[in-house]
């Protein structure tokens, strides 16, 4: 077990600390601990001093050899810290070591889809939060180079949600390319279909759809946009609580689609 593993590799401190052997030690007790962290068949296992330690062993790596691997390390640690004890100044330093990491990975030592998902959700976290355009932007980009890395099958179909509710963001903000309106449409509109019924993230998509659909149809005075527009958020009306905070903004585009359409019920 990893608890096993870390009373192991701690026990050997005294007799590796300052010989060439400490490197290896400290990488593998990191490991060891964030494994530990991580394992979700062991409940409650995630302790602040644990995951100190190990931020401790990997800036000790990093200031020691300042490689691919040793930011990426220091970078996991840290988002490891991040989504158990939710400190913004974690998120920070996990998205910086990363975006280190990607920029050092050689030929033969690439990020893996996983790792570029990883910086990823980083990044649009903190712009949920901060709201800044430049962080939607790597988003996107590393959701991207994801989608490039990944086989196709349940994590591609993810990733094309992500990307395409990503890209549906950038729609509406400065930042927003040509391409992006069209391209979170077609994203949307191919997975959709392979969604989970009930899962809150389809409903997500669906109102992300109804929306850019609307946008497009308002633009181009394409009545078959706005018609499809109004039909996802019905869907998204009929499928969603009460409560949903999405459910009053819905309601409104669905009534001002409606009139664009002049009522129709067709559009319904």
């Amino acid at each position: 077990m990893a608890g096993d593993e870390v009373t192991r590799l701690r026990a050997l401190r005294v007799d590796v600390s300052g010989t060439r052997r400490e490197a290896g030690w400290r990488q593998a007790l990191t490991q060891a601990i964030l494994r530990r962290c991580t394992d979700e068949d062991i409940p409650g296992t995630t302790h602040r001093e644990d995951l100190d330690e190990a931020a401790e062993h990997a800036g000790w790596l990093l200031a020691h050899d300042c490689d691919q691997w040793s930011f990426a390390l220091v970078g996991r640690v840290h988002e490891i810290r991040w989504e158990d004890l939710g400190d913004p100044a974690d998120r920070d330093v996990a998205i910086t070591m990363l975006s280190e990491a990607d920029d050092l990975r050689e030929e033969t030592a690439w990020f893996s889809a996983a790792d570029h998902e990883a910086l990823a959700e980083l990044l649009l976290s903190r712009h949920a939060d901060r709201g800044v355009p430049y962080d939607l932007d790597l988003a996107v980009d590393r959701l991207k180079a994801a989608l490039r890395e990944c086989d196709d099958g349940a994590s591609a179909l993810y990733l094309r949600y992500r990307l395409g509710t990503a890209l549906a963001m950038r729609v509406t903000g400065p930042g927003a390319e040509p391409a992006d309106l069209g391209e979170a449409v077609a994203l949307l509109e191919s997975v959709l279909p392979h969604m989970p019924e009930g899962d809150p993230a389809t409903y997500q998509a669906t109102f992300a759809l109804g929306g850019l659909l609307r946008s497009r149809g308002l633009a181009n005075g394409s009545a078959a946009d706005l018609e499809r527009a109004a039909g996802h958020f019905g869907l998204f009306l009929e499928a969603t609580p009460d409560d949903d905070p999405l459910r009053p903004k819905a309601a409104r585009d669905l009534a001002s689609t409606l009139t664009h359409l002049g009522g129709r019920p067709g559009a319904s």
